[in-house]
């Protein structure tokens, strides 16, 4: 029987999703959780490998186990026992041939930056900057983001095959003194909405003009933009699959 989890967590308390040998990881936590359920091993699959200190709210992962629970009763025990840093949003039964990341078809992913007073509580969860900001020349930058293009600048990762990936999304929703920047694509390297984000904040502040984004996507040098933004604001948010295109299409 093969499992899919739709999950949300608090990536402060984590060394990111993937399990590590010294550090508690998400998959390590929801593993060794179910296999106290459901007294099997269990090896969790998921469609996006978070990095230390990043969120998510709709990771989604799947794995196989011998043992049949009800969807419902399965959720409720997994919460009990993940509670609080852990939140299953859903559990279903699913087909064999699932598969959480290769059948994948986007991401979207959000993040958070307050340029107002700094907050310790939130800190481990929005991206404090300063506010001399040019918030309409960053907008400019991002149309540059958008669109297919080689994003080998935007990336620490050497052994990948290609770095063409589609951005499909890419817009900043302003309340007050907090921005939250949505992105969609097709796919995302090691780092690089971290890379983007702090590469859009440099040209709020002026070290960097709209027109360096271009330059830097057609330079293909990660030397060109040596900037990571923060863990602590960026949130897996969303992975979409064919049945959320078509149940989109046919709303």
């Amino acid at each position: 029987m093969r499992y899919k989890l739709v999950v949300s967590y608090d990536g402060s308390c984590f060394h990111g999703f993937q399990r590590q040998n010294n550090y508690l990881s998400v998959q390590e936590k929801l593993e060794k959780t179910l296999e106290e359920i459901l007294k099997t091993p269990v090896v969790i699959k998921a469609a996006s490998r978070t990095d230390a200190g990043v969120h998510a709210y709709g990771q989604v992962c799947h794995f196989d186990s011998p043992q049949l629970v009800p969807e419902k009763n399965l959720k409720k025990i997994l919460n009990k026992k993940l509670f609080p840093s852990i939140y299953i949003k859903d559990v279903q039964h699913v087909d064999n041939t699932f598969h959480a990341r290769i059948n994948a078809l986007k991401k979207e992913y959000h993040y958070f930056v307050n340029i107002g007073e700094f907050d310790p509580t939130r800190a481990k969860y929005i991206h404090y900057f300063h506010n001399r900001i040019d918030i309409e020349k960053m907008k400019e930058a991002m149309r540059y983001i958008c669109g297919t293009h080689d994003f080998k600048s935007f990336s620490k990762n050497h052994t990948i095959k290609t770095t063409v990936r589609t951005i499909e999304k890419f817009e900043l929703i302003q309340d007050g003194d907090m921005l939250e920047f949505v992105i969609i694509g097709n796919g995302f390297m090691y780092n690089m909405v971290r890379i983007i984000i702090a590469l859009m904040l440099k040209v709020a502040e002026g070290k960097f003009e709209p027109i360096h984004i271009k330059e830097i996507i057609d330079g293909c040098d990660r030397h060109l933009a040596p900037f990571v933004a923060p863990a602590c604001g960026l949130y897996l948010w969303k992975v979409y699959y064919e049945s959320d295109l078509v149940n989109h299409e046919t709303k």
